[in-house]
C-alpha cells in the first residue's frame, strides 16, 4: 500500500498533471462563456431559419403565379398554390411573433407548416427538406412538447444536462484518451528512460506490485480528470446557466427506426464506455513500456494499435461481431446515435477482458525484468 500512495502522490502531484488538470478546468470554463457569449446568435439563427423557409415559400408562390399565368386552368398548380399560402401566412405569423419564451407556441407552428409541407411535397411541390427530414423534426418537435421541455442548441447550450452532455462528446470523441496519454503515457516508460528503475529494482519490493500500483495511480488520474471536467461544467452551468432536464430527448436510430433515448442516461452510458477503454489503453501503455522503454514509441505504438482498430472496424466492422471486437466504443457517441443490431454495452466485456490479460501478460514481464541498462 505504501508503494501504491507514493506513485499516486508521484503522478497526482507532479506539475504535468497539475496542469492538465488546470488547463482541462479552464477549457470547460471558456467552453462554457463562449456558450453564453453566442446565445443571442442562437435566436438569430434560429429567426433566420424562418426566414429561408418564408424566402423559399414566396419564390414557390411565384413560380405557381406564372405557371397559372401561362395555363389559368392548370388544376395542379391551383392546388400547389393553395398549399402554398398554408405555408407561407404561418411563417409569416412565426416570424413576426418568434421569442425563446414562446417555445411550445414556435414548436407547435413549426409542426403545423411541417406537416403542411409534406402534403406539399406529395402534390409535386419543390422543399430543401426531405421527407425524412420532415419526419425526424415533426416527431422530435412532438417529443419535446409531450416531455414539457424546451429545445436547446445542440453546440451552445447552457442548460446544466446538455452542457454536460457537449463535455461528455468531446470525451468519448477523444479527448478522454488524449488526457489518458498526457497523464500516463510516460508512466512507466519515464522510469526506464531516466533509470530510476534500477534504484527500485534494488529494493525489497514485488515487481508486480509496483506495475499495479502504477495501474492504480493511472486509473485514479483518469477518473480525477473526468471529475474535474464534470464538476466544473456542473459548477459554471448551475451558477450561471439555465436548469435543463436530464430527460431531454435525444433521437437515435434504432434498427432501422428512430426512437429516443433520455439525455442523461446516453451520457452515463457513453462515460461507462469510455471509462473502460480507458482501461484497456493504459494497459497497452504498461505492457508497450515494457518491451520499448522510451516514451515517444510507446505513445506511437499505443496511437498506432488504436488506429488499426479503428480503421478495421471500419472497413470490416459489419463482419465482425461486436462482442468480440474491444475497438468497436473508440467513439462510442458513433454507437450511441446509432444503435442498429447492437447494445451500447455488447463490447464492454471483450475490452474488460482483453485489457485483464494485457496486464497480466504485463505482470508477467515486469517478473523477468533485470536492471535497465
Amino acid at each position: 500500500m505504501t508503494l501504491f500512495w507514493f506513485e499516486l502522490k508521484k503522478l497526482l502531484l507532479s506539475k504535468k498533471t497539475l496542469a492538465v488538470l488546470a488547463v482541462l478546468a479552464a477549457f470547460v470554463i471558456l467552453l462554457f462563456v463562449r456558450n453564453l457569449a453566442f446565445q443571442a446568435q442562437v435566436e438569430k439563427a434560429e429567426r433566420q431559419a424562418i426566414d429561408a423557409q418564408v424566402r423559399t415559400s414566396q419564390a414557390n408562390g411565384r413560380t405557381h403565379i406564372l405557371m397559372l399565368e401561362k395555363d389559368p386552368e392548370n388544376e395542379k398548380q391551383k392546388e400547389l398554390q393553395a398549399v402554398n399560402l398554408e405555408i407561407r401566412d404561418p411563417l409569416y405569423d412565426l416570424a413576426a411573433n418568434f421569442s425563446h419564451d414562446k417555445w411550445q407556441h414556435n414548436l407547435d407552428v413549426q409542426n403545423g407548416i411541417l406537416e403542411t409541407t409534406l402534403a406539399y411535397k406529395e402534390l409535386g411541390g419543390e422543399s430543401p427538406l426531405s421527407v425524412k427530414e420532415i419526419e425526424r423534426t415533426i416527431a422530435l418537435n412532438s417529443e419535446f412538447l409531450e416531455r414539457g421541455i424546451r429545445p436547446e442548441h445542440s453546440a451552445y447550450s447552457i442548460a446544466l444536462p446538455n452542457f454536460l452532455q457537449q463535455i461528455a462528446s468531446l470525451w468519448m470523441y477523444g479527448g478522454g484518451l488524449l488526457l489518458i496519454l498526457l497523464l500516463a503515457g510516460d508512466i512507466l516508460a519515464s522510469e526506464y528512460e531516466s533509470l530510476s528503475v534500477n534504484l527500485l529494482f534494488t529494493q525489497p519490493i514485488r515487481k508486480a506490485h509496483w506495475l499495479l500500483s502504477k495501474l492504480g495511480a493511472a486509473c485514479i488520474a483518469y477518473i480525477l480528470a473526468l471529475f474535474t471536467a464534470m464538476i466544473a461544467a456542473a459548477a459554471v452551468s448551475f451558477f450561471f446557466g439555465d436548469d435543463g432536464s436530464f430527460h431531454y430527448p435525444v433521437l437515435i436510430e434504432k434498427d432501422g427506426a428512430s426512437e429516443f433515448a433520455d439525455l442523461g442516461l446516453q451520457l452515463t452510458e457513453g462515460l461507462v464506455i469510455t471509462s473502460i477503454l480507458a482501461l484497456f489503453v493504459i494497459a497497452l501503455i504498461l505492457l508497450y513500456s515494457l518491451y520499448v522503454k522510451k516514451t515517444l514509441p510507446v505513445l506511437a505504438a499505443v496511437l498506432g494499435t488504436l488506429g488499426a482498430g479503428y480503421g478495421v472496424t471500419k472497413l470490416f466492422g459489419g463482419f465482425i461481431p461486436g462482442w468480440i471486437n474491444p475497438f468497436l466504443n473508440l467513439f462510442p457517441g458513433d454507437l450511441l446515435q446509432l444503435q442498429n443490431g447492437r447494445t451500447w454495452y455488447e463490447a464492454l466485456p471483450v475490452t474488460l477482458v482483453i485489457a485483464i490479460v494485457l496486464l497480466m501478460v504485463a505482470v508477467r514481464e515486469v517478473r523477468k525484468s533485470r536492471l535497465a541498462s
